[in-house]
């Protein structure tokens, strides 16, 4: 491999993991020098406008795949939002957005506070205790996001109220401007779930750049591959054009595929496209591990495919016995035992190794290329998805 073609691997990983790319990373410098053809490719292969035109930042637009399934945000104890906290986010996104190069997390409070008065159907009362809970993790979702950044003050003094409870941000508005990235304006959509619709000619060329563009999309972007993700004109696709697609994805990606029964995986052995670094050893990660371990014996048992979630927890809370000294206390608590059973079942789904149903948890096929070792801290793997047993 040449080093015009060992760059442009290295710029789409760069983009692909960090879609939002600015100044001061090794990405940037290569995407601005490759930008004509990177900007084809992403186009060509996974329907992704490239915008590079500004000299600071390059945003890789992403759109969903064959099987997405978002995961969402989450506040800091890894719980997902709700409805209303990602309206307060958005709300708070808006008042960045004309709070100028910096504000304070008072000012921010009471913008918010006269922005949600007029929301209909949003139940958000700025003078409540646990409201103000709730506005603080839209806001630490907007530090997350890059668009706000915390200069000083004390996030947690504000939400119990305490005197002198404020905090300083500067405000990244070019970030800010780039976040969205639907396919059409949202203010311009007719419903919510018209958002993300992306139009291809209703022609045989339109059709096929749609199937090559939403297989291509979950090879890359998703863990695993189910054949239930894809339509039946997108499994005869994938597998006529395997050859094709293992190249694209070897050369451009640097990613290796694998074909099983159930589907497929793109392996990555370098390990860095992914924001899920699982296995590993923190108290969640070792929990969602023995989790998939028990999901693979239950099905060995012939237990019922899905696993109540009162003994997921009972479960969990026996595990924090058994890891004593090394988990933080309250784990065997009943309530500590449901939350990090919750974080634990959040790994599985987001890895597409289980499925939440409305009475518990289910393994999916995937689930079988995992097992605890008997020491029950294995170090972590060269790759999201190590090898499959009995393969």
């Amino acid at each position: 491999m040449n080093l015009a073609d060992d760059e442009l691997r290295q710029a789409v990983r760069g983009l692909l993991a960090e879609p939002l790319s600015e100044r001061g990373g090794a990405t940037l410098g290569l995407v601005r020098r490759h930008r004509v053809e990177l900007t084809r490719w992403f186009a060509d292969e996974l329907g992704y406008r490239l915008d590079a035109t500004r000299p600071g930042v390059a945003r890789l637009a992403k759109l969903p795949g064959a099987g997405h399934e978002p995961r969402g945000l989450a506040n800091r104890a890894g719980r997902p939002f709700d409805g209303r906290r990602y309206a307060l986010t958005c709300l708070v996104l808006a008042s960045a957005e004309s709070a100028g190069e910096r504000t304070t997390l008072a000012r921010l409070f009471d913008d918010v506070a006269v922005r949600a008065s007029v929301v209909d159907g949003l139940d958000w009362e700025s003078g409540l205790g646990a409201d103000r809970r709730v506005f603080i993790q839209a806001v630490q979702a907007a530090v997350d996001l890059g668009v706000l950044d915390r200069a000083e003050g004390d996030e947690e003094r504000f939400a119990r109220g305490e005197a002198g409870g404020d905090a300083l941000y500067r405000v990244d508005a070019d970030r800010l401007a780039m976040l969205p990235t639907a396919p059409q304006p949202p203010s311009l959509a007719p419903s919510p779930a018209d958002v993300a619709h992306e139009a291809y000619p209703d022609t045989e060329d339109g059709r096929a750049r749609r199937r090559r563009h939403r297989v291509t999309r979950a090879l890359v972007e998703e863990p695993v591959v189910y054949q239930e993700d894809l339509a039946p004109d997108e499994v005869d696709y994938l597998r006529s054009q395997r050859a094709r697609l293992e190249r694209i994805l070897a050369d451009r990606v640097g990613l290796t595929l694998e074909v099983r029964a159930e589907g497929w995986v793109a392996v990555d052995e370098a390990g860095d496209l992914t924001d899920l670094r699982w296995p590993d050893y923190g108290t969640a990660e070792t929990t969602a591990l023995r989790l998939c371990d028990e999901l693979r014996a239950r099905a060995g048992r012939g237990d019922p495919p899905v696993w109540p979630t009162a003994e997921v927890t009972a479960f969990v809370q026996h595990l924090a016995v058994e890891y004593a000294g090394y988990w933080k206390q309250g784990t065997d608590t009943a309530t500590g035992a449901e939350n990090l059973a919750e974080q634990a079942t959040a790994i599985l789904v987001a890895a597409r190794l289980a499925r939440r149903r409305p009475e518990g948890v289910e393994a999916r096929p995937g689930a079988a290329r995992y097992a605890a070792l008997a020491a029950l801290r294995p170090p972590p793997p060269t790759s999201l998805f190590p090898t499959l047993e009995g393969s």
